[in-house]
């Protein structure tokens, strides 16, 4: 064979030719004669005489050929590993084994890396027996094996055990632990590289192992692991010994009882409590305790999900070492407040982690919580106040409500801080609050009726304050809207308009909070991008307002036209750069979305006729929206014209003469047609005037394949609405649109995911165009060819055998 040497190095040589070339040999090379490339990949690697670089691709290369990307090359790999003959795969694998001896590092790990895949490959067929024992062979006791074989060797076992579905026998499980587990020991193992490797391949090892129910075995690895996180000088050793913790905690968290004690006081250490930070060892720490609290939660889940199977899994022996942890999360917090990077992701992680530990113990949280909040809520650094009320925050989802009762007016009164980011907090927390524990429309209230006038005076006089306050003041008012909206039966309307009439009386200051939130620059209205949460939180509180009610009545008729003079404002002003021509878009879209709101209220109900009075100004705004080039703008648009067509009722006649001047194929959509479904509905009869150019435009959209199948489906809508004068003028032309639609060539017995989708949707849009044009013809004649023409094509149908497919 060639020499693979020189060739591998002429593979990395930054001359393009150069390297073209020997990319080609070395493809040559495999094609001609496999075996032989492979034996003299595994030659390469083994060899200390070749240069580093040479051995490195050699191992990539060695591991891509029994390793692929996808499952798919998987199997063809293994295949072909299989297929080789006995001898050249004895010849690699002795050549691995060799190789994790190596003084080249690089040459060691790629050696580790495809022992372990090749085991993943022989051992489920009973090949590579001696694999565990060679490798067992390497750990001798110190001194007898040097530190770099035993490194790679645990390395090895680390990629062996990593693959779940491999079986071996207790006695090699026994064998492997003891030569990792000793390895482990600082004290008998000197070289902080091997114990490293050791405790990472414990990580896998202890999942072979009879963790469960041996406890002597469960001691041994806790023991292990608890020493390397404790007593070894080595950072490293300690990262991975917590890595492992985390491991363990994730599968057999309910048989950690007896060491919890050992735990909190690693824990204690790795916090900084009692000296130095070590960022990567508090993460570590901090993350075994959220993965246990996690499986917890999701055990209570479960059993909340199935209550009649039984789950003999006890978790309350957590509660005391949790409540221990909690004062240690808290000081945490204390002593890494935001100041850098390494600070806050430690701040972040012990957040998130104390959040768990509030689902996880429930009301034992609160006394840790409260004493925390009472003694950093009013000290001068503006940090402390922020964590204070970030952790009654973060414990919001774990104490009952009776529980969490007083911190309303710990609330009320930090949105009155002088510090902005203090206002902020609290009134993003309230909207937690809103979000997680205020429902009244479920019967579950975090606030009493005296506290909610004051609650309403906070929000709406923070709507005023700096844009980082009011946005969550906007945010905080769209869940307290949602509290208030549910799916509920006719029998229970009454209440539901009961419970929604506790709004009505603050909806007014609460609009003006989030249209002052939003306010528009009269200079530069496209500066910032449209408050989205601001417009949310309208068109929430429209929705569930009580329309019925006085109040609300009178402050959704007065939004209307401040709206409607936003919208003038956003189509006209001129946006030059391209960030202005999408933050107008976006503001358009958003605008329309509230006016879509305001009408489907207000039109539902015995207002209507202020609805009416608009419907003028509003169709021309909406149809200028359609022209604009943003898509979701349009959309939103095209519903608030079906939504007023719905509230004007017949009159929307009048109004169609602006709405036809926008009518074009090149503004089309799926919600668009859908629109043109609804005001054929609306009108009736009284649109045949426009009929026959509405339906042309229609025909002329047929030959844009994307928009067919929503054509065909509105011909059905149009003929329902329209009755016997669609069968008398349109009839004809219709049957043979859609006979044209479905002539099978079109996508008949296709195989390309993408056509077998498009005429699926075709068909469903035929369907539907004959579904509404049967229910809508009259004349019996007329109803039979449609039939006799529906017929034909549910039997085309039926032998496409691609019609299930996508």
């Amino acid at each position: 064979m060639d020499n693979i040497t020189q060739i591998l190095k002429d593979a990395q040589d930054p001359d393009n030719n150069i390297r073209l070339v020997a990319e080609c040999k070395l493809k040559q090379l495999q094609e001609r004669n496999r075996p032989n490339f492979l034996l003299s990949l595994s030659a390469e690697l083994s060899s200390d005489a070749s240069p580093p670089e040479c051995r490195c691709l050699a191992g990539i290369m060695l591991k891509n050929s029994v390793e692929g990307k996808y499952s798919e090359d998987n199997s063809i790999l293994i295949e072909q590993w299989n297929n080789l003959d006995q001898c050249i795969k004895s010849q690699i694998k002795e050549s691995l084994l060799i190789t994790l001896g190596s003084l080249a590092p690089q040459a060691r790990h790629a050696s580790s890396q495809i022992i372990g895949r090749l085991a993943y490959i022989e051992i489920p067929s009973q090949g590579w027996q001696d694999l565990i024992g060679r490798l067992l062979h390497n750990m001798a006791p110190q001194g007898a094996s040097p530190a770099t074989l035993k490194q790679a060797t645990l390395e090895a076992l680390e990629h062996v055990f990593e693959e779940k579905t491999l079986r071996f026998e207790k006695d090699t499980i026994n064998g492997v632990l003891d030569a990792v587990i000793r390895a482990m020991n600082h004290q008998a193992e000197k070289s902080f590289q091997v114990r490293v490797a050791a405790v990472k391949a414990l990580q896998n090892v202890h999942k072979f192992a009879d963790f469960a129910s041996d406890d002597d075995c469960r001691n041994r690895i806790m023991t292990a692991i608890s020493d390397a996180a404790k007593s070894d000088e080595a950072v490293e050793v300690k990262h991975a010994a917590f890595g492992c913790l985390t491991a363990i905690a994730s599968k057999y968290y309910m048989e950690l009882e007896p060491y919890m004690e050992t735990t909190l006081s690693l824990t204690t250490e790795a916090l900084g409590l009692e000296g130095g930070v070590d960022e990567t060892a508090v993460l570590e720490c901090i993350e075994f305790w959220s993965t246990i609290c996690r499986k917890v939660i999701k055990l209570r889940e479960k059993r909340k999900r199935f209550p009649r199977v039984i789950l003999t899994a006890d978790c309350h022996f957590l509660e005391n070492p949790l409540c221990s942890l909690v004062p240690l999360l808290l000081q945490t917090l204390s002593l890494h407040q935001e100041r850098d990077v390494d600070e806050l992701n430690i701040f972040m992680s012990a957040m998130t982690c104390l959040g768990l530990v509030a689902r996880t113990i429930g009301d034992a949280v609160v006394p840790f919580a409260r004493q925390f909040i009472e003694g950093n809520i009013k000290v001068a650094d503006w940090r402390s106040r922020k964590t204070a009320i970030s952790v009654l925050g973060v414990i919001l989802e774990g104490p009952s409500i009776e529980k969490l009762a007083p911190v309303v007016g710990l609330l009320m009164d930090k949105m009155e801080d002088p510090h902005m980011e203090i206002r902020g907090t609290a009134t993003c927390t309230l909207g937690q609050v809103f979000e997680l524990l205020h429902s009244p429309a479920l019967d579950k209230r975090f606030f009493t009726n005296e506290d909610f006038p004051r609650i309403m005076a906070a929000l709406s006089k923070r709507g005023k304050d700096v844009p980082e306050v009011s946005k969550e003041v906007c945010e905080a008012i769209y869940f307290l809207a949602r509290g208030y909206d549910v799916p509920i039966s006719s029998e229970v309307d009454h209440s539901k308009k009961k419970i929604s009439s506790e709004l009505s009386p603050f909806l007014s200051g609460v609009i003006d909070a989030i249209l002052s939130a939003s306010e528009l620059d009269k200079k530069t209205p496209f500066g910032l991008p449209a408050s989205a949460s601001a417009y949310g939180a309208l068109i929430e509180i429209v929705r569930v307002s009580n329309i019925w009610d006085f109040e609300a009545v009178i402050a959704i008729m007065d939004l209307m036209p401040r709206i409607m003079r936003r919208l003038n404002t956003a189509l006209d002003a001129k946006a030059i750069s391209s960030d202005d021509k999408t933050n107008r878009q976006n503001l358009q879209a958003l605008l329309c979305d509230v006016l879509h709101a305001i009408i489907e209220k207000l039109g539902n109900s015995l207002h209507a006729d202020k609805v009416r009075e608009s419907a003028q100004s509003m169709s021309l705004q909406f149809c200028r929206v359609l022209t604009c080039d943003c898509s979701t703008a349009r959309d939103k648009a095209a519903l608030a014209v079906g939504a007023l067509a719905r509230a004007v009722g017949p009159k929307f006649l009048d109004h169609m003469p602006i709405f036809l001047q926008y009518y074009s194929v090149k503004l089309f959509s799926p919600i668009y047609l859908e629109v043109i479904g609804t005001i054929f509905h609306v009108l009736g009869d009284e649109i045949l005037p426009c009929c026959d150019d509405m339906m042309d435009v229609l025909y002329e959209g047929l030959s844009k394949p994307k928009l067919k199948p929503q054509i065909l489906a509105c011909f059905g809508e149009i003929a329902l609405a329209i009755g016997k004068h669609f069968e008398e003028y349109h009839l004809q032309a219709v049957r043979k649109k859609l006979k044209e639609a479905a002539n099978p060539r079109y996508y008949a017995n296709v195989s390309d995911e993408d056509k077998v989708d498009y005429g699926n949707q075709l068909r469903q849009g035929i369907c539907k165009a004959y579904s509404g044009i049967l229910r809508g013809i009259k004349d019996q004649k007329s109803g039979l060819k449609v039939a006799a023409d529906l017929v034909e094509f549910i039997e085309a149908v039926s032998e496409d055998e691609s019609r299930m497919q996508g």
